[in-house]
């Protein structure tokens, strides 16, 4: 990320050269020759850094301060001056300066002091960043994978990882884990020690999507009392993971085209272009394809977007990964809420391997944390799951039986043949257990051994 500097001083030779050793060093710099223009190019630029003379001709350098501080607290002042001494250090430290100079001085110094300044003003920005989602963030599970598809897909994060691609696409429906794939790709790539920041791009208002990402000065628009960065700028070294990308309206999407060619941004109300080196990872539950064909998502972005795209599959074709994410979840809300859980029953693992989970691991993890609220005891049963999940499994194990086997020739299966057929389903998902069968069923296991018995010696 590009710093802006305003270097003050009367003195032309001295701004002329602090200026060619900053732009050197890659700093974007403007001059000012007195207080008034100072203060002018201050509310016209909005510098990230002031490398600022103590005595000016029309104006108290230890006044300006004051008001430059007043004005931006986040802008950090560097004071010179060739009175220089300790108390005059520390007087200019109290009064909010970041650095302070003595006069003479090499310009290898000017440059020590504007990286130190940079760096203090990226960390803030940073650190305020990351409480804010700290606060926010709930807690997470990595990607617990037993399926050959999610092993597949795990390598393809891998490689994807460390490869120079800029800008990757994460697929997949609702709560499939977009959001710790897209963490594993930061964290095995070769920014991993940047930051990754989020955004949701279906949480935030159209008119303030740029603002978000790109950031805005102070005035820009009437609620813009204070700058600004966007998270791109936050971002920068590191990654930005933009969320359901699929719900940005026109304008933004035309916004977004542009950094992802250039990696430049223009601050809302500001003149000056900034460059940034981060990637970016989006995901989206819609399909992108489908919608650049309706014309309701920019075909340039899309292409721009899919270099390299990473689907994450549905919970319901991996079932291998359900009892291991429930065990997981199971334990985690047992340990959260002081509960017994130690184990999932048979009859358990075999409700939820044939639930078809529309609402993917986020859906299982909210159905294994009720029943461990809900609930306190050693082993997780069926009983202890919600009666739909219960009951959209078992109608879901009975549909999947391609027949119904019949002792007669008729067509048409008799209710002892249904009965016996649902009672068997139960039992499978039971693993054979005929009291929790009985229970499910709504008999005693005595009428479920006759009923099993019964058919055993008709067949």
């Amino acid at each position: 990320m590009t710093a802006h500097v305003l270097v003050v001083d009367d003195e032309p030779l001295i701004r002329k050269s602090i200026r060619g050793v900053l732009v050197r060093e890659g700093y974007d710099v403007v001059e000012a020759a007195s207080g008034t223009e100072a203060w002018a190019r201050f509310q016209e630029d909005r510098p990230d850094i002031i490398i600022l003379d103590l005595v000016l001709g029309d104006a108290d350098g230890v006044e300006l301060l004051g008001r430059f501080r007043a004005e931006a607290p986040d802008t950090k002042v560097v004071l010179m001056s060739a009175h220089g001494s300790f108390e005059n250090a520390v007087a200019a430290m109290k009064l909010g300066a970041h650095d302070f100079i003595k006069k003479p001085f090499e310009l290898a110094e000017i440059v020590k002091a504007a990286r130190h300044a940079e760096r203090t003003n990226t960390l803030e920005t940073r650190i305020a960043y990351l409480a804010a989602q700290d606060r926010k963030r709930a807690n997470t599970v990595s990607l617990l994978h037993q399926a050959p598809v999610m092993v597949r897909l795990l390598k393809q994060v891998d490689l994807a990882a460390v490869s120079p691609v800029p800008t990757i696409l994460v697929t997949g429906e609702s709560g499939t884990g977009k959001q710790l794939v897209s963490r594993l790709l930061h964290d095995h790539s070769a920014v991993m020690a940047g930051p990754f920041v989020e955004l949701n791009c279906s949480a935030i208002p159209e008119n303030l999507v740029e603002s978000e990402l790109f950031g805005h000065e102070r005035g820009a628009f009437s609620d813009a009392r204070e700058k600004k960065l966007g998270l791109v700028e936050v971002a920068d070294g590191g990654t930005i993971f933009l969320d359901e990308i699929g719900d940005l309206g026109a304008a933004a999407q035309a916004k977004l085209l542009t950094f992802l060619e250039s990696r430049t941004f223009r601050r809302i109300g500001a003149t000056s272009v900034r460059r940034v080196n981060v990637r970016v990872v989006a995901a989206t539950n819609r399909d992108l394809a489908q919608m650049v064909a309706a014309k309701t998502f920019r075909e340039d972005l899309y292409y721009r977007l899919n270099t390299i795209t990473l689907h994450i599959p549905p919970l319901r074709e991996r079932r291998e990964d359900v009892r291991p994410l429930a065990l997981h979840f199971m334990t985690q809300s047992s340990r959260e809420i002081g509960r017994r859980f130690r184990e999932i029953a048979p009859d358990a693992t075999g409700i939820l391997e044939r639930y078809r989970w529309p609402g993917n691991v986020r859906e299982l993890r909210s159905v294994i944390t009720r029943a461990v609220l809900l609930n306190d005891d050693d082993m997780l049963s069926a009983i202890h799951l919600p009666p739909e999940v219960v009951t959209a499994a078992l109608t879901a194990a009975e549909s999947s039986s391609s027949s119904i086997p019949r002792r007669s020739g008729s067509p048409i299966p008799s209710l002892e043949e249904i009965e016996l057929l649902h009672i068997r389903r139960v039992l499978e998902i039971c693993g054979g257990n005929q009291t929790q069968a009985a229970q499910h069923l709504g008999i005693t296991r005595q009428t479920l051994a006759k009923k099993i018995g019964a058919s055993d010696e008709s067949a």
